[in-house]
């Protein structure tokens, strides 16, 4: 049975008072002006907003949908940052500009990190549970909590936004994902759930303001086209791991731009070159290719991923995780 997909628009802030655009739109129920309620016919479930300090809201979404649906975030003059963080059963698509990108605790990169005057639309899943995280960070807000890891001067230009757009998306670390991971254990309506949750926003801002610092930062501004042609390559990247990489020049081709220009949009938004996001998203495929029980040897796997020879793959992926993959394969038929 096809069923009609539901669609959507609205815009958060950084108080509550966004949320009456989802009771309008679809019915939902909004209690104590922090806790909405899906309808049933739509999804079980719902989610929770608080304003953790000035300048910082978090929102909490935890549910199921039972039917298709698109939610789009309208761009608006808000002066915030958005940051999600998504760890849900099963990968929810996210359209940033017209770009694809998929998140979720079976993809490959779970977090961003985007301005909020880029329009974006979700599709989760159907059935399977939605679990995602948003920190809403006001701009004068983060860009002084940075001002503590940057020069004056590289500060400034970073959130100078007719030169510079802040946007990236990467991995969930594993500080992040292990309080999420926590907080995904507990009831919404639990005693001190309030308390947690308010917690969490704020060891995860710290996490990213932490993390962020090492960044190279790459001062360039983006346009939807520029998203839209990295996530194009990067996508393709991920679903080609068995292979060898491709070339900058291939991949440069692809995105229809200039070697150069590529590869410096390509870290900007990933946080790596081409060839190291390529070679770690690799390792993380042997990691757990080796935990499957699926295969009899480190060689066999070495193989299935185009190592011409184990004894190298054995080099690299100690490299990445300080352990020979013999030492973590799991599980091999006898």
């Amino acid at each position: 049975m096809n069923l009609e997909r539901i669609e959507f628009c609205y815009h958060y802030t950084l108080g509550p008072e966004w949320q009456q655009q989802i009771v309008d739109a679809i019915g939902a129920t909004l209690t104590d002006n922090k806790i909405l309620t899906m309808p049933e016919n739509i999804a079980h479930g719902g989610s929770i907003f608080l304003e953790v300090t000035p300048g910082l809201s978090v929102l909490l979404l935890d549910m199921t949908f039972k039917v298709p649906v698109a939610i789009t975030r309208i761009p608006t003059d808000h002066q915030y940052y958005m940051v999600y963080f998504d760890i849900g059963d099963e990968i929810t698509t996210h359209i940033i500009g017209n770009a694809v990108h998929r998140a979720g605790y079976h993809a490959k990169l779970g977090m961003g990190f985007m301005d909020c005057n880029t329009k974006g639309i979700i599709m989760p899943p159907v059935e399977q549970r939605s679990y995602s995280l948003r920190l809403f960070i006001q701009k004068d807000y983060l860009k002084e909590l940075a001002a503590s890891t940057r020069d004056l001067e590289t500060n400034n230009l970073l959130f100078d936004e007719s030169k510079n757009t802040l946007f990236f998306y990467s991995h969930i670390d594993s500080r992040s994902k292990i309080l999420l991971s926590q907080l995904k254990e507990i009831d919404f309506n639990a005693a001190s759930f309030d308390l947690k949750l308010k917690s969490t926003a704020l060891y995860l801002l710290g996490y990213l303001v932490e993390r962020a610092s090492r960044f190279e930062p790459i001062i360039n501004k983006l346009s939807d086209h520029d998203i839209e042609q990295i996530f194009k390559t990067s996508e393709y990247l991920l679903a080609n791991l068995l292979e060898e990489f491709p070339g900058l020049q291939k991949m440069a081709e692809m995105a229809e731009m200039s070697v150069s220009k590529y590869k410096g949009l390509f870290k900007k938004i990933l946080k790596d070159s081409p060839n190291q996001f390529f070679l770690n998203e690799k390792l993380l495929l042997a990691q757990q290719l080796l935990h499957s029980g699926n295969f009899s040897s480190v060689q066999e796997i070495a193989y299935e991923l185009g190592y011409t020879s184990p004894n190298y793959f054995a080099k690299v992926y100690k490299n990445m995780f300080d352990v020979l993959p013999g030492e973590v394969l799991k599980n091999q038929p006898q």
